[in-house]
């Protein structure tokens, strides 16, 4: 399978780590690392709403991987 122009070109992304605020009973918030992934191009590269992923992480890394069906362990 040939491997579109525009796949190629997104390759690297930079993004930002945003703050989450999530209230809490005993304190008024907890503030959380969140990234935020969205866009047409997680489509062109496999990532379909629906889908599940896996998630590992290893040292400053964050592998994510599309999976067909849920898996049961």
């Amino acid at each position: 399978m040939k491997i579109d122009e525009n796949v190629k070109r997104l390759e690297k992304r930079k993004l930002k780590i945003h703050k989450k605020f999530v209230s809490r009973s005993y304190h008024r918030y907890v503030i959380f690392p969140e990234i935020r992934l969205c866009g047409k191009w997680l489509q062109k590269i496999g990532f379909n709403y629906g889908n599940f992923v896996t998630i590992e992480h290893q040292q400053n890394k964050i592998i994510i991987t599309t999976n067909n069906e849920i898996e049961t362990k």
